[in-house]
């Protein structure tokens, strides 16, 4: 059966429960209850909770080990029930393929997964001919995971129910034998969540003289004890792991324990489609010590087989995953030196995407960073001309929209600017709100101002090609390398790092030349537009007549062609 057939059996067997009153956790329970029932768990197995009157047909819900349904009911259904708790999101399935390919997950090997959620990593590696053991928190996952485990062949009481940091340790309180180690830990772990349990911080040399430490360091410490001398480790992490300079001491606490096999930096919105968030993350596959140097593997994911940046899973090509796994020359993967100092594959493999003898120059070359912050509130009577983020068309760089507004309208701190100014927006750089200052209908004659949110580029010359640079695919990827993973955010720092290409003064007045036509020809089509939707809706009031109309229009166009015809050629 497909996913999608599968999906609208899932739909109607939740519409049928809550027509008996069942919904959110109460519906859930009621169906791992009936699916633990068909599938013979023993009963201490089962989730709390009611049980299905047998009026609501689940028997009809079928079962198949052919693909993850379950968690695709984790992902899609009753999400009241999971939301990303615990800062946890589902893994997509090729992401998990994936990464058993890097672990080498196989027949012999012992696999954990730490916070193992519905149990994908668990599912794949059982395929491959892995034991297998889980640790999850949520009750609800855990009786997810059971299911999983039992619709694939696998054994039900692989999986604990246990909290991983807040616990007791591994190995302590029964989870665990004092002696367990694992071949392989494959995990998706929550991501940046601050800890403060004093246990917790005790047992993991990196929350030494801190009174809180954050999710992601735990984790690696716990992995780092699971595992037996060489052992595999495979995890999601926050980009910020391997990029942010905050991060140095916990990447040189990985070096003193693991040596590198494999990094994957990933795109923003890696989890979007699957009930997460625009969350960065990247792959890291690593050995624990004592292992063998050796050249490790380095990647960028930019498009993952799907699109990041929607809510509902939506196919793409390429599927740069399903590339990285097939391997080949034109795979993605670089080798790199064992000593090779950097962890970021992004700046490792100058995925900026200037090719190797280009001519660049610094972004800040270009243009001179200006901030002028503002308090619209001060001068009560004062008129602006607010442009906000939300008024940019992303695709062009232009102002689409703006308003006239009293500062006494105004709250707060704005950044104030000028007509030609380049504005940036320092939240969510792969967004691409970049934009050069304008205002883009008749009667907008007051200052400008706008979002705090701007950082105020001044151009020193061409401020089209300013523009154009600064809004480049290679300025993007820069900038996206330099944000956090959540809420990825831009500092006037992180401009200074952005190089763009130079193609010469020649070429640099020529698309200056360019683009500020194409923004005139655009702001005078959008004045054109504006003009026939107001005679169109004095039409409509009353206002004027069919005739008048048609006079009306007529001089439109005819104020357009004169226009045109004074345009410089």
């Amino acid at each position: 059966m497909s996913a999608a057939a599968f999906a609208r059996e899932l739909v109607e067997a939740e519409h049928r429960l809550r027509g008996f009153g069942l919904s959110g956790r109460a519906a859930y329970a009621a169906l791992c209850r009936h699916l633990a029932a068909r599938l013979d768990l023993p009963r201490h197995l089962w989730l709390e909770g009611p049980d299905a009157p047998p009026e609501a047909g689940l028997d009809r819900l079928p079962l198949t080990g052919e693909l993850d349904l379950f968690g695709l009911a984790y992902e899609r259904f009753f999400p009241e029930v999971f939301k990303a708790r615990h800062g946890q999101f589902f893994t997509p399935r090729p992401l998990v393929e994936l990464m058993a390919d890097l672990a080498g997950a196989g027949p012999g090997d012992r696999v954990l997964d730490p916070t193992c959620g519905s149990g994908s990593f668990l599912v794949v590696a059982h395929a491959r001919g892995a034991d297998v053991d889980g640790i999850e928190v949520d009750p609800e996952l855990v009786a997810l995971c059971r299911l999983n485990l039992k619709l694939h062949g696998a054994d039900p009481r692989a999986v604990r129910e246990a909290d991983l940091f807040r616990a007791p340790a591994l190995f302590e309180g029964g989870v665990f034998d004092e002696g367990d180690r694992w071949d392989v830990v494959m995990a998706n772990p929550p991501f940046s969540i601050d800890l403060g349990d004093a246990a917790a911080l005790g047992r993991a040399n990196l929350g030494q003289g801190r009174s809180q430490v954050g999710s992601d360091e735990l984790f690696l410490a716990a992995c780092w004890r699971a595992l037996r001398p060489g052992g595999r480790l495979c995890v999601l992490v926050p980009q910020t792991v391997v990029s942010s300079p905050r991060q140095a001491p916990l990447r040189a606490w990985l070096a003193a324990r693991f040596v590198r096999r494999a990094i994957v930096s990933l795109p923003e919105g890696i989890f979007r489609p699957f009930g997460g968030t625009g969350a960065r993350a990247c792959v890291l596959c690593l050995e624990r010590k004592p292992a063998r140097l050796r050249p490790w593997a380095a990647a960028v994911v930019t498009n993952p087989g799907y699109d990041p940046a929607r809510r509902n899973y939506h196919p793409t090509e390429p599927d740069e995953l399903t590339r990285l796994r097939l391997g080949g020359p034109d795979s993605g993967w670089r080798q790199l030196d064992a000593e090779t100092a950097g962890w970021d594959p992004e700046v490792l493999l100058g995925s900026s995407g200037i090719a190797t003898g280009v001519p660049t120059v610094p972004l800040l070359g270009l243009a001179e960073y200006a901030p002028r912050i503002i308090r619209p509130a001060e001068d009560p009577d004062r008129s602006w001309t607010e442009i906000d983020l939300a008024d940019i068309d992303k695709s062009t760089g232009e102002v689409a929209r703006a308003r006239t507004r009293c500062g006494a309208e105004i709250q707060g701190n704005k950044v104030g600017f000028e007509d030609g100014d380049i504005l940036f927006a320092r939240i969510r750089p792969a967004l691409n709100n970049v934009a050069i200052a304008s205002r883009p209908r008749d009667g907008l004659d007051a200052a400008m101002c706008g979002s705090a949110e701007w950082l105020r580029l001044v151009p020193r010359r061409e401020a089209g090609f300013v523009l154009t640079a600064a809004r480049s695919p290679c300025a993007r990827r820069q900038l996206q390398a330099a944000g956090g993973q959540t809420r990825p955010r831009i500092r006037v720092g992180d401009l200074a790092g952005v190089a763009v290409p130079d193609p010469g003064p020649q070429a640099r007045a020529r698309i200056d030349a360019m683009v500020r036509a194409a923004h005139a020809r655009r702001r005078a089509d959008r004045l054109l537009l504006d003009r026939v939707d107001a005679a169109y809706a004095a039409f409509g009031r009353g206002e004027l007549d069919a005739e008048a109309l048609i006079a009306t229009l007529e001089d439109i166009e005819r104020k357009r062609r004169a226009a045109e015809e004074g345009e410089p050629g």
